[in-house]
């Protein structure tokens, strides 16, 4: 029989699942429409919206990045007063921290213009879409804390449903308001800010059942623990800083020296990518509270189990998702977005999502460096590669006809290099372990990658699919093929011996 830890495991990865997959069908369906009815330049001020968030989280990460972790590790020990400190200190340092960002926000948002190239048609609803995406940032920034209980309960198969009932909500808000209203590009901020106040309040609720002891306090709220919190969490925010350097600003650069509709077109081809980025993550979020405890427990065995197991789920979704756009891709932009360059869309897509491949797998080892509150040689190296892919970004724009495809490749390039070779080797030093550990791992994910690809290819021409119904037919095929490969490629035989036995019984 399953353990009741992996079974929870498993639960959990459905549900944050479904909330992934309902996330997309509102992209999917949202995508077409903003490009058809205002504009796909219209579409890529949504995901310039949504970038510059993440130069205010180099901000608040430098507070929200250690929250669950100081949090869940002192109730686990024991230290239930300690705990309720860190919670009642880092709310209130989340409001004042994430208003004040707001309040900045908003003052350069009245002068949007000066900053980014803007269709006069569309000024005022760029304007009225960054106000929201900023407010939404408030919302999240505050959830934070109210995210503990759900680790250190083990129960982040709550928060997975909360997600799923905000995405219904955010749809349901959606269709109202592009059925009985004129589209406007920020409706789609007003989904997602649903969606957060959902998250909020079914967190707050899950705070309250599982962990009553997490009250906020406001003789728990201490300077000096922020000041703990944001010591070691400067260095995340550093870290942020570089992966805004290597992917943040990409779509500035393009709207500043590319055309609005190549900025709307690398601003679709994100969105896949943000797709496959959080479907990874969620994969791996369950596996957080696992590694959370075996590492405060001081078990190394169970740690490296737990990291190697980790690495190999998380690469067969990666792997999947990858090998199946790397075969239907080009089908699949033909059927969503008819009336767009859907041949550069399927390009420029496939090679963003390249990164998936190394990123997928590489997901639980970058958590250890959160484990270990060991952040500052990879900040300072994310930094230096987020600095070379500006310059070399601006270097091909300025002297090549690469276009577009400079301002992907770059990212792709330089992430794929520093996942496969500083990341694995810091994070085993982090762990006073061998890198063999990690290696052992990412060699036979390639391998299971260049197979799947080959795979799923071989399919793609043999059915030859040219219908929605043909593509789905498609995936229904590869989806199992894909898992079989990865399988027998990643686990030695006598485990999945041991898996088939289990399964027969």
């Amino acid at each position: 029989m399953m353990g009741k830890g992996y079974k929870r495991l498993a639960q959990t990865i459905i549900i944050s699942g479904l909330s992934v997959v309902i996330g997309y069908l509102i992209n999917f369906f949202i995508t077409p429409y903003i490009t058809d009815n205002i504009g796909i330049d219209a579409y890529g001020f949504v995901s310039i919206a949504n970038t510059t968030v993440t130069y205010a989280t180099i901000i608040t990460t430098a507070l929200t990045a250690f929250v669950v972790r100081y949090i869940s590790i002192a109730y686990h020990e024991g230290r239930k007063k300690d705990a309720n400190k860190y919670f009642s200190s880092s709310l209130m340092a989340c409001v004042i921290l994430s208003v004040f960002i707001f309040a900045v926000m908003a003052l350069v948002t009245l002068k949007l213009e000066l900053f980014l190239n803007i269709p006069d048609r569309l000024v005022h609803s760029v304007k009225v879409l960054f106000i929201l995406v900023y407010i939404n940032f408030i919302i999240t920034t505050v959830t934070t804390p109210y995210g503990a209980a759900a680790y250190i309960k083990n129960r982040l198969d709550i928060t997975g449903m909360a997600k799923v009932i905000g995405h219904l909500c955010d749809a349901g808000v959606l269709l109202i308001l592009f059925s009985l209203f004129k589209p406007e590009v920020w409706f789609v901020t007003i989904g997602k800010i649903t969606t957060a106040v959902v998250l909020l309040l079914i967190s707050k609720i899950v705070t309250v059942k599982l962990t009553p002891e997490l009250k906020f306090k406001k003789e728990d709220v201490s300077f000096s623990i922020i000041k703990e919190m944001m010591g070691n969490g400067i260095w995340n925010s550093l870290n942020t800083l570089g992966n805004t350097l290597n992917s943040g600003l990409d779509l500035i650069i393009a709207n500043l020296m590319l055309s609005g509709v190549a900025t709307g077109q690398i601003s679709v081809a994100k969105t896949i990518e943000s797709m496959f980025t959080m479907l990874y993550q969620v994969v791996f979020q369950p596996f957080q509270p696992r590694l959370l405890k075996a590492y405060a427990s001081g078990n190394k065995e169970v740690l490296r189990k737990e990291l190697q197991n980790s690495m190999k789920i998380c690469g067969l979704f990666s792997n999947i998702a990858f090998a199946g756009f790397f075969s239907l891709g080009a089908l699949y932009f033909k059927l969503w977005l008819p009336s767009q360059d859907y041949v550069l869309l399927n390009s420029l897509t496939l090679a963003t999502v390249a990164g998936s491949i190394t990123a997928g797998v590489i997901q639980p080892v970058y958590y250890v460096n959160t484990l270990t509150v060991k952040t500052k040689i990879p900040c300072f190296l994310t930094i230096a590669s987020g600095l070379l892919n500006i310059g070399s970004m601006y270097l091909l724009l300025k002297y090549t006809n690469l276009g577009a495809y400079a301002v992907v490749l770059t990212t792709v390039v330089i992430m794929t290099a520093i996942n496969l070779t500083f990341n694995p080797i810091y994070s085993a030093k982090c762990l006073n372990e061998s890198p063999v550990i990690f290696y052992s791992v990412i060699i036979r994910h390639l391998i299971s990658a260049a197979v799947m690809s080959g795979a799923f290819l071989a399919i793609e021409r043999l059915l030859q699919p040219t219908t929605w119904m043909g593509l789905i037919g498609n995936v229904a095929v590869m989806v199992p093929f894909g898992v079989i490969i990865h399988v027998i490629i990643m686990y030695p035989k006598e485990k999945i011996k041991q898996l088939v036995t289990r399964k027969s019984k």
